[in-house]
């Protein structure tokens, strides 16, 4: 019994008109178990909705072959049409039916109309079971969605594509349903890839989390993992928010903005860059200072501080009790007993 619901093949796509070298993806290779949600998550423009497109049936790919099901359902001669998939779709802004009830707009994909079943079972894994009678605009933003999902899964679907499913709902409704969103898959024994831009929404919930930039991706891992070896600095720098700071070695030693470090820590000698956590980074105000803050950010429980030094800015996380203003001078340096990673070889290293 194959253990994959999707498997992506060396995937390469670009549009007709683009130079060959500029590809949009770039040997994509992924794997989705069943029973999997796994989260494709990068920056605005990385390629996320491309890769969505490819896997729905929407677009030829420039190379490469993806498989759903065992089946082999893209590749660049010929693709399955998205509606012979059997994916479900849910999207950010719900593409619901607005002259259709909740049960119709769920049993709007089913072949059978009479065999209600599987709906009755779906609105009710969802919470709408009181509301089956009422229109979309009679819905909150997170009933819409959650009839989206019920919709996208109706017809029997068993692997769902949800692009950026949460971008629209107001906090509080997006953080309950994103913790309802992997049991409504495992109660409908289904797979999902979930698109997003925010590194907490796919750690928070995704079984696993494939890094994208710039058409590559950049590491495919557990949440945990991508948190205790990231293995670019893009994924340093994306994922946990860690300053990536050039390093310059003079004779026997390396330093950067935040000074200089014992070069018995740094076997690599072809060491080019630190990533370094902000809260990692001790910040000191004197009106004699090399550093400035010039900006700063009230996150609850903590302050973001932006401060310039020697041509870099930097990102410094304090208490709250740890009250600065723009504009005033400080001191930095890094804390006792913190650590920070070296690349290129991704190295944790101790400091």
């Amino acid at each position: 019994m194959e253990k994959e619901a999707l498997i992506i093949d060396d995937l390469y796509h670009k549009y007709d008109k683009q130079d060959s070298s500029n590809w949009i993806l770039n040997s994509i290779n992924l794997k989705i178990e069943k029973g999997e949600l796994l989260g494709l998550l990068g920056p605005s423009g990385c390629g996320k909705t491309t890769l969505l497109r490819l896997i729905a049936g929407f677009e030829y790919p420039s190379e490469g072959k993806i498989t759903l099901n065992n089946s082999e359902i893209s590749n660049k001669l010929k693709i399955l049409t998205p509606e012979k998939r059997n994916i479900g779709m849910v999207f950010q802004d719900y593409a619901l039916f607005p002259h259709l009830s909740v049960l119709e707009n769920a049993m709007f994909g089913l072949k059978d109309k009479k065999n209600k079943s599987r709906i009755n079972f779906l609105i009710n894994i969802v919470g709408l079971d009181k509301l089956i009678n009422r229109y979309p605009h009679e819905l909150s933003g997170g009933q819409k969605q959650r009839l989206a999902i019920a919709r996208a899964l109706a017809p029997g679907s068993n692997f769902i594509l949800l692009d950026e499913p949460f971008c629209s709902l107001d906090m509080h409704v997006k953080l309950k349903l994103r913790s309802e969103l992997p049991n409504i898959l495992r109660n409908c024994n289904a797979s999902g890839l979930m698109v997003t831009h925010d590194p907490e929404e796919a750690m928070s919930i995704c079984n696993k989390v494939a890094v994208m930039n710039e058409g590559k991706i950049h590491q495919i891992d557990t949440p945990m993992k991508l948190l205790e070896n990231p293995k670019t600095i893009f994924v340093s720098s994306f994922i946990l928010g860690n300053n990536i700071l050039k390093l310059t070695k003079i004779s026997s030693t390396f330093s950067c903005c935040l000074g200089k470090f014992n070069t018995s820590l740094f076997d690599n000698k072809n060491i080019k860059f630190i990533s370094i956590s902000p809260k990692f980074i001790s910040i000191k105000l004197s009106v004699d200072g090399n550093a400035k803050i010039v900006a700063k950010e009230f996150l609850g429980e903590y302050f973001i501080y932006k401060v310039t030094l020697k041509g870099e800015t930097l990102r410094v996380r304090t208490k709250t009790n740890d009250n600065f203003n723009v504009g005033d001078n400080c001191f930095l340096s890094i804390y006792k007993n913190s650590f920070c990673f070296v690349y290129p070889g991704a190295h944790k290293i101790f400091l």
